[in-house]
């Protein structure tokens, strides 16, 4: 495997601040993702020039205009700490010299398109353009970003951030600023709202959690995660925008008693093509074991009142979660509609009582873990192909986060409006399964 060949390291601090930068304390949303991995996003763009007009006529306006936009999403260049005031509270804690570490690598012979396809690849490679991001419970930096630079072919921006500092929303409202300062194409973005009284906490959730949290560190059995098994291969598959339509109407027309959407056929499409790869239909057994799916749940909209739109941290809540037995699910009759159903109507369970919903949320999801469930990255409403720096839109996103974590990842498709795509990170026996049964999924939908 090719080596990266690190060209620049620079740590990037937002201007002086012309006024205090008070510590953020962590809400009853933020709490949960304290210990969990940080999630990677790499973007690939077209670049057609070496690394030296990279080095001298693009980096230094990606710098300048990083920092200008780390003024307004400061607390993403400082840390996560236990609250000096109170036993049982994290706070983001800023300070003069907070920085962002950026790192600036080549790969001189690696095929710009083929790690940027949607077609099966070693997901070691991905690995390789990631950033690092240390881990401390005591000072938890809160952002890394790589440029790696595949002259006269491309470049990979990848970004990685602490789930516990904020959401999808929150990370790619940050990517879509940096990029309007940099290209100045476009007006940018509105400043993100920093107010965490926006997230009203009557019941001392946040506490609760902490404590928690705090509680399973000091278990035995909180160690970190293993690595990604090297033999790991990504894919991304394509779901038409035109078969989604079809299959709403098709699933409507049968039974409309359950919310019909986008993500659900998204979700239910993934789920069975994953069960029907691991599978074994001979053996009553693995078809009579009940399966498990989770996804978080977006609480922007859902709060009363809701957090203003701009609001900078975590709005995503108790997951909810979704089972069935395997055999009706990878059933090739009604399996599909099956799968829908269940998860239409988790959706439609899901309560109005945010901080119900949200008290024990950690052990909620500790409980269902052993039964290895599914869930899902990324949403298509991040709209994570509208980051233009002005090398154009993205050839292609990644979440290298999914991998090991029993989890694909979701976008909008790039050129297919309404359309959705599907990452995937298998061993690369089982994601070479995983096509054909996507490919088997879409050619029953025509």
């Amino acid at each position: 495997m090719a080596a990266l060949r690190v060209l620049e390291q620079h740590w990037v601090s937002p201007p002086p601040p012309t006024g205090p930068r008070p510590a953020l304390p962590l809400t009853f949303f933020d709490i949960p993702w304290l210990d969990l991995n940080p999630v990677d996003r790499l973007f690939f763009y077209r670049f057609p020039h070496s690394s030296a007009v990279f080095l001298d006529s693009h980096l230094p306006n990606l710098k300048s205009s990083l920092a200008l936009t780390l003024n307004n999403f400061y607390p993403l260049a400082g840390t996560i700490r236990r609250s000096s005031a109170y036993d049982d509270r994290f706070e983001i804690c800023n300070s003069d010299g907070d920085s962002v570490s950026l790192t600036v690598g080549e790969f001189e012979n690696m095929d710009f398109n083929d790690i940027s396809g949607y077609h099966r690849r070693p997901f070691g490679k991905l690995l390789l353009l990631v950033p690092s991001l240390p881990k401390s419970s005591d000072a938890q930096p809160l952002l890394a970003i790589q440029i790696t630079v595949f002259p006269n072919q491309g470049l990979c921006l990848a970004l990685k951030v602490h789930h516990a500092a904020c959401d999808g929303f929150s990370s790619i409202h940050f990517l879509k600023s940096w990029a309007a300062a940099a290209s100045r194409a476009a007006a940018p973005p509105s400043p993100p709202s920093l107010d965490r009284s926006s997230i009203s906490d009557p019941y001392s959730l946040s506490s609760k959690l902490a404590k928690t949290v705090l509680l399973q560190r000091s278990l035995p059995h909180h160690h970190k995660p293993s690595p990604p098994s090297p033999t790991l291969a990504a894919a991304t598959f394509t779901l038409p925008s035109h078969q989604i339509q079809a299959l709403k109407l098709k699933l409507q027309s049968k039974d409309s008693s359950f919310h019909i959407s986008t993500f659900v056929i998204s979700s239910a499409c993934s789920w069975i093509c994953l069960l029907k790869t691991k599978v074994n239909d001979d053996d009553d057994d693995d078809l009579n074991r009940v399966a498990h799916f989770f996804f978080s749940v977006d609480w922007r909209n859902r709060m009363r009142p809701p957090p203003p739109a701009n609001y900078f941290g975590n709005c995503l809540g108790c997951p909810c979660f979704v089972k069935a037995n395997v055999g009706d699910i990878v059933e090739e009759k009604d399996g599909f509609f099956m799968a829908c159903k269940v998860i239409g109507k988790a959706i439609e369970g899901i309560g109005v009582d945010v901080y119900e919903e949200m008290d024990g949320v950690i052990q909620k999801v500790i409980q269902v873990l052993p039964h290895k469930p599914l869930s899902i990255a990324g949403s298509p409403k991040l709209r994570v192909y509208d980051c233009d720096f002005g090398w154009g839109k993205p050839e292609k996103v990644e979440m290298t986060s999914i991998g090991g974590a029993g989890a694909f990842s979701m976008a909008e498709s790039r050129d297919d409006k309404g359309g959705v795509e599907i990452g995937v990170v298998l061993p690369e026996d089982e994601i070479i399964e995983f096509g054909k049964q996507f490919d088997k999924f879409l050619d029953k939908c025509d």
